[in-house]
């Protein structure tokens, strides 16, 4: 790619430097992709100016918030944008809904909306540093989307900017773009209808006339990442529902949004061990009839990370979970929380439960207590995530998990087995040995193993992170191509010029999506102190650092 400049007139930062650049190669995810420039720009009309030179250059673009998504979709060999800029204060009003730039963490919102007896009910383990700009494009959930389902539900509109420089809100209902808190008229750039929306009629046509197949292709799981929500937006009639989801694909979303839910007084959790995943499906299904908040599994390849634990005692487990009830009071807390502890009490031989905070926080502890152990990891032992995100129907858990095991021993890569039972869903790290020669290829065999499990099971290959570069190229198996090819249109309406996130969603090359890893021989090369500081990074869950902070005084 030939060497790049900012656009004219443009206000924010532009950097070509290779340290920079190099600093901004990694996400949280398995990838290295040495992006060509990286830019931050100051404020709208910066990003309309970059978008709008990006096109007229056929420079592929790259949306960036925190950096803690796994897949793929926060990397790539254009121009990395980061919106740090964007983070503009989050606003509570007394209808119970936040507006706030999409730079702006889950956690502010929670500790902003927290004042007002409020929260936002999706809680991403990320959400100290997660931005809502991330969360809406990759329709985040996190433990508690089982009861409050993932970030879409709770968005009411979105102002993103097109690669025709428009600057623009979608709000639920086709209201009239009179949002309550108006950008400062002299900032303000609002179109009653954008282009992209005119250009989208006729594959909204298209996508009507696709109903019945769209009904019969789309999994029925409790969450789906994967692709351009084209159930959700058949379901609703808003464009919100096919941005959110869309990685940065469509356009770029700068402010958003969002309802918020009075939070719950009262709070109990169960602890849980099995004695076999065999039951793990029974268990789940019948500890839903109990309405809990979530269910998460740590499954024993989990378990033997975690420290010895009193919590544990001396049952030989399969399989633990842990299960959080809200309630508005002491006393139906109390109830439910016997109710489902008796219910599941022959498959559970490790049974504890705890309605105070200390309690609490003390069982939820080894959700968080394999962290120090895998971060200590020596170097040539690293967590991968590439079968990190399968989501299927919850009576078909265990049968998932079985396969997960089956699956990994046969390609001989170790794994680490954690997630939202509730939902079906888990989240796979790989353990691999990078100074063995072929540990990409048994990573590669494992993954086409389990995305035709997922498959199989009436599953997604992603339920909360979305496709990226990862698994754009399995959703022709998922859907089909006459659905994949609608996602084309779709991507085409709204970013003729090709330029937003190419390769996610809609694949541009037929290359392995594991040729760019992190590690190995094929890694693209980095200076070697910023290389040990992303390592770090890594290791410590630094996301909310701004890689500019592991180059020394960048330019």
């Amino acid at each position: 790619m030939p060497a790049l400049g900012p656009p004219p007139r443009f206000d924010g930062r532009f950097f070509t430097d290779q340290a920079v650049r190099s600093a901004y190669s990694e996400g949280a995810g398995p990838y290295r992709i040495v992006p060509a420039a990286v830019a931050m720009p100051e404020h709208r009309a910066d990003l309309r100016r970059l978008l709008l030179h990006a096109a007229d250059t056929d420079t592929p673009i790259h949306p960036r918030g925190a950096g803690s998504g796994i897949p793929g979709g926060n990397l790539g060999t254009g121009i990395v944008v980061d919106l740090a800029r964007f983070d503009r204060p989050a606003r509570v009003a007394l209808t119970e809904t936040a507006n706030m730039g999409s730079a702006v963490t889950w956690a502010t919102v929670t500790q902003v909306a927290s004042h007002f007896g409020l929260r936002l009910p999706p809680d991403p383990s990320s959400g100290a540093f997660c931005t809502i700009g991330g969360m809406v494009a990759t329709n985040a959930a996190g433990a508690r989307s089982l009861s409050v389902g993932s970030i879409r539900r709770w968005v009411r509109g979105v102002e993103f900017v097109t690669t025709d420089g428009e600057a623009g809100w979608l709000t639920r209902g086709h209201a009239a773009r009179t949002q309550k808190y108006r950008t400062p008229t002299d900032r303000r750039t609002l179109v009653e209808r954008l282009a992209a929306e005119e250009r989208f009629a006729p594959v909204e046509a298209a996508v009507q006339a696709a109903a019945p197949l769209i009904a019969d292709r789309f999994p029925r799981t409790n969450k789906n990442a994967s692709g351009y929500a084209l159930d959700e937006f058949l379901a609703s009639g808003d464009l919100v529902d096919l941005i959110v989801g869309s990685e940065g694909t469509l356009g770029i979303v700068t402010r958003v949004e969002l309802q918020l839910q009075r939070s719950p007084e009262f709070a109990g959790t169960l602890l849980l061990g099995l004695a076999s995943i065999d039951t793990l499906g029974d268990v789940v299904t019948t500890l839903r009839a109990s309405d809990p908040a979530m269910i998460e599994l740590l499954d024993r390849s989990f378990l033997e990370f975690v420290p010895p634990n009193a919590l544990l005692g001396t049952c030989d487990l399969d399989a633990v979970l842990l299960v959080e009830f809200e309630k508005r009071d002491e006393v139906t807390l109390t109830t439910t929380l016997s109710a489902a502890r008796e219910s599941v009490r022959d498959a559970c031989p490790l049974s504890r439960s705890a309605t105070s905070h200390d309690e609490r926080e003390a069982l939820w502890a080894l959700r968080h207590a394999a962290s120090s152990t895998l971060a200590a990891l020596p170097p040539n032992r690293r967590s991968l995530q590439v079968i990190e995100d399968g989501c299927v129907p919850p009576e078909a858990l265990d049968s998932y998990l079985r396969g997960v095991r089956q699956l990994a021993a046969e390609s001989g890569v170790q794994v680490v087995a954690f997630g939202h039972a509730g939902d079906g869903h888990l989240h796979v790290n790989a353990l691999v040995d990078t100074t063995e020669s072929n540990f990409a290829a048994r990573l590669e065999q494992l993954l086409d193993g389990v995305t035709a499990l997922v498959i199989d099971l009436g599953g997604t290959p992603s339920g909360e992170h979305g496709d990226g570069l990862l698994r754009a190229h399995v959703l022709d198996r998922l859907y089909g191509r006459e659905i994949t090819d609608l996602f084309a249109r779709v991507k085409q309406s709204f970013d003729p010029a090709g330029v937003l996130n190419p390769g996610v969603i809609v694949p541009t090359t037929g290359a392995s999506p594991l040729d760019r890893l992190k590690v190995g021989d094929g890694a693209d090369a980095i200076p070697h102190d910023v290389a040990e500081r992303l390592r770090h990074m890594e290791r410590t869950g630094g996301w909310g650092t701004s890689p500019l902070s592991l180059v020394d005084a960048p330019s």
